[in-house]
C-alpha cells in the first residue's frame, strides 16, 4: 500500500475519531460555561438573572431560559454578552468581552450552557 493510497483511510479514521470526541467536547464546553456563568468573580451570571441550578440568583435581569429558542444564531447571543450596549445604550449588564472580563472561549462557553437552558 502506497502512502497516496493510505490518504484516503487515514482521512477516514481522523473524521471518524473527530465525531466521537465531538460529544465529549461540547459536553466539557457546556460545563465550563456553567462554571463560569455561576463563579461570582467571573461570568457572575447569577447576580442578575435567574438560572435554573443556580443559587441566590439577582432580579434584575430576565430569567435565563429557553435561549436556544429565543437567540437561534449563538452569534447573537455571543454578542449580547460581549457588548450589549453596542445593541441597547441603556443597558446594566457589563460589557464582559470589550472590558476583558471574560474572553471570547469563555463567552463561547457560556454561550454553549446557555443554549442548553
Amino acid at each position: 500500500m502506497t502512502a497516496l493510497s493510505r490518504t484516503p483511510v487515514l482521512f477516514i479514521l481522523l473524521v471518524i475519531a473527530a465525531g466521537l470526541a465531538s460529544p465529549a467536547w461540547a459536553q466539557s464546553a457546556v460545563a465550563d460555561g456553567q462554571k463560569l456563568a455561576f463563579d461570582r468573580g467571573k461570568g457572575n451570571c447569577l447576580t442578575c438573572h435567574v438560572i435554573k441550578g443556580g443559587d441566590l440568583p439577582g432580579t434584575i435581569g430576565p430569567e435565563l431560559k429557553d435561549l436556544k429558542a429565543k437567540y437561534p444564531d449563538r452569534n447573537e447571543l455571543a454578542a449580547i454578552i460581549f457588548d450589549e450596549t453596542k445593541r441597547n445604550p441603556q443597558t446594566m449588564m457589563p460589557p464582559f468581552g470589550r472590558n476583558r472580563i471574560l474572553t471570547e472561549q469563555e463567552i463561547s462557553a457560556i454561550v454553549d450552557f446557555l443554549q442548553t437552558l
